[in-house]
């Protein structure tokens, strides 16, 4: 193997040796690192070459406990303030520097055109280790060597080999580096901020000069260019005035027009603006689109007006824009115009181009004029349909569909109030006939199903379909239709002249009633409430108000009548012990060996000491001298005596 020429071919890997171990970088990798300014050791498992070390072997691997220990769940937390964090100096100002603007003046020998130039550069300023770096930035043409003048490093400014530090530097100082002395003369807003956060107050901005040799060049590469007079062209005018329109507003007969004045070719259009239900034909242009001359009749005696229209040779002049001024009076072809007002546009092209300022605005005589419009009254209804198509359909020509309440739709589908009702009946064949009258919230319409009853010769089914139900004797233009306001326990109410007593309704109408309570009034509240109290539907929320009842006199109770009732049971307790102190005494009064009659115990005597005064004042009435009145407090808030 060691004898083979090293030719392609003859050299081969030996599939023995692992070729993870062998070993193809020899670099030590780095082991100290620094982690939020603390110095720490970084161990890796690889060592040179990538090769794994014994600690990365699993003999070394140490077993985590189960349990963690918290010292502070034994003896509680320390009560101290957590130290800062230690930030260096280089990681605290890393990346950070200070930047000015300054120029040097550097001489130039033996040249006809310039004996100095004034150069600009950068001064940078590294707060992380104070090192500076002079960078000029490049001129075109320049002649000489530009870029980093001198590079990143500390530099000494005097013989005692103190280097330069960011205190040195402020707007308007001279430095000297190196034999060169720089001029400061801005700096940018972050450099800026620093300076005055360190308590330097920093100068005010200086204008750089301007190099004399730079000035001549950029004045010698300039082209002397000359504007020759044009005469006018209708091209030239269609290019830089095209689509370029005076607007005036005027008058002519109480009626208001728009002239508008074309600069590409000097042309002039009227146009007038009609009003609603004037009563004129719809003719947009009262004046097409042409040239049109201030004296339109003094025409020579010789030309043959009749069968040749009128031209420039015939015409020696025709208006301009320094004839329409805000006030003045022109005639278009014998009639009379009043300037009244124009566009912004148009006033500030008089401003700019001709020199000229228009008036203020006139107002149109029609303005100030108030109309009173006479009051629209709605057609009556027809036959067909509601009261409302007949309104939608006097809108427009085109009938429209009503518009409907969307958001009431919205919000209400798709609630529905049901009440029971039977017919109030006229023919005995109509006895015991049961409905349902379901009165939809989102569009306000009825819907009557008949329910179905055995042997009655009568189904089930559709009474009245959903429709809007008028109140009798509301009007045919404008009716008044049935609200949930009008449905009641035992309301009577027409339905196209079908009569019917409600007699009934399910819990949702009541629940609807209490959330809106502003909508119903009391009576229809009272109604509904008993009724359904009646049929024991409301068993649960009689049992929650009456709890809320019972919980708030409990609290009064305990709040304010306490220290009352106490002190009356400590006097009937004192009463009571007098009381039997005295029967004591008197049991061996009299002769000797004589026996008294027994003299019942206290708990005879009075054997609701611990219970309720009333009960003791009952059984015992000759103890207590005086008639005490109690008072027993019921749930209807009610007092007994």
């Amino acid at each position: 193997m060691e004898n083979l020429p090293l030719l392609p071919g003859y050299r081969f890997q030996d599939p023995s040796v692992n070729i993870f171990l062998k070993i193809k970088d020899y670099r030590l990798l780095q082991k100290f690192h620094f982690l939020n300014g603390y110095r720490v050791v970084r161990d890796r498992n690889a060592g040179i070459g990538g090769r794994p070390i014994d600690v990365a072997s699993s003999a070394y691997v140490k077993e985590e406990d189960s349990a963690h220990y918290d010292p502070s769940l034994t003896y509680g937390r320390v009560k101290q303030y957590a130290y800062g964090q230690f930030i260096p100096h280089y990681v605290h100002f890393a990346q950070k520097c200070l930047c000015f603007k300054a120029f040097f003046r550097q001489g130039v020998f033996n040249s006809p055109d310039e004996h100095f130039r004034i150069r600009h550069v950068n001064i940078l300023y590294y707060l992380e280790d104070d090192t500076l770096c002079i960078i000029e930035p490049t001129v075109n043409n320049a002649g000489f060597h530009q870029g980093k003048l001198i590079r990143r490093n500390k530099i000494v400014k005097n013989i005692n080999g103190d280097t330069f530090h960011w205190k040195d530097f402020n707007i308007g100082i001279d430095i000297c580096i190196y034999g060169v002395v720089y001029h400061i003369t801005d700096c940018d807003l972050f450099t800026r901020e620093f300076l005055n956060s360190q308590g330097i107050d920093v100068g005010d901005k200086e204008e750089s000069p301007i190099d004399p040799y730079i000035e001549l060049r950029k004045n010698k590469q300039k082209i002397s260019t000359c504007i020759t007079k044009i005469p006018d062209d209708v091209r030239r005018r269609f290019l830089e005035y095209d689509k370029m329109v005076l607007l005036f507003v005027a008058t002519w007969n109480n009626d208001v027009y728009h002239i508008t004045y074309f600069l590409t070719d000097d042309t002039i259009a009227v146009r007038e603006i009609q009003k609603p239900n004037s009563g004129k034909d719809p003719v947009p242009m009262l004046l097409k689109r042409m040239k049109v001359p201030k004296d339109w009749k003094n025409l020579p005696l010789s030309y043959p007006a009749i069968y040749m229209e009128y031209g420039d040779p015939e015409i020696t002049e025709y208006y301009t824009p320094k004839d329409f001024l805000i006030g003045s009076t022109i005639f278009i072809f014998n009639r009379r115009f009043l300037l009244h007002d124009c566009d912004s546009f148009t006033r500030k092209y008089y401003s700019d181009m001709l020199g000229i300022i228009q008036p203020e605005k006139i107002p149109l005589p029609t303005e100030n004029d108030v109309t009173i419009l006479p009051e629209y009254k709605s057609p009556p209804h027809i036959i067909f349909g509601t009261p409302e198509d007949t309104y939608a359909s006097c809108l427009s020509f085109i009938p429209e569909r009503p518009k409907k309440d969307v958001i009431r739709q919205l919000v209400n589908f798709p609630k529905k109030l049901r009440y029971s009702m039977q017919m109030d009946v006229i023919h005995p064949e109509d006895k015991n006939r049961d409905f349902i009258l379901e009165y939809s919230l989102s569009n306000g319409t009825i819907l009557i199903q008949e329910l179905e009853k055995r042997n009655s010769g009568r189904r089930e089914g559709c009474f009245l379909r959903a429709t809007l139900v008028p109140k009798p004797k509301t009007g045919r233009d404008d009716p008044e239709y049935y609200t949930p306001q009008d449905f009641y326990i035992g309301a009577k109410i027409n339905i196209f002249n079908h009569y019917f007593i409600i007699t009934g309704t399910d819990l949702f109408v009541y629940r609807y009633i209490e959330t809106n309570p502003e909508k119903f009034p009391l009576e229809v509240r009272n109604s509904i409430r008993n009724y359904l109290v009646k049929q024991n539907l409301l068993s649960d929320d009689i049992k929650v108000e009456t709890k809320k009842i019972q919980d708030k006199e409990d609290i009064k109770l305990q709040s304010i009548k306490p220290a009352e009732v106490s002190i009356k049971r400590d006097i009937d307790m004192e009463e009571c012990v007098e009381h039997f102190e005295a029967q004591t005494k008197c049991k061996y009064e009299g002769e000797h060996g004589e026996l008294r009659p027994r003299t019942p115990p206290p708990e005879e005597l009075c054997p609701n000491l611990a219970t309720k005064p009333t009960q003791l004042s009952q059984q015992c009435p000759n103890i207590f001298t005086e008639n005490k009145i109690k008072k027993r407090i019921t749930w209807d808030d009610g007092m007994e005596q």
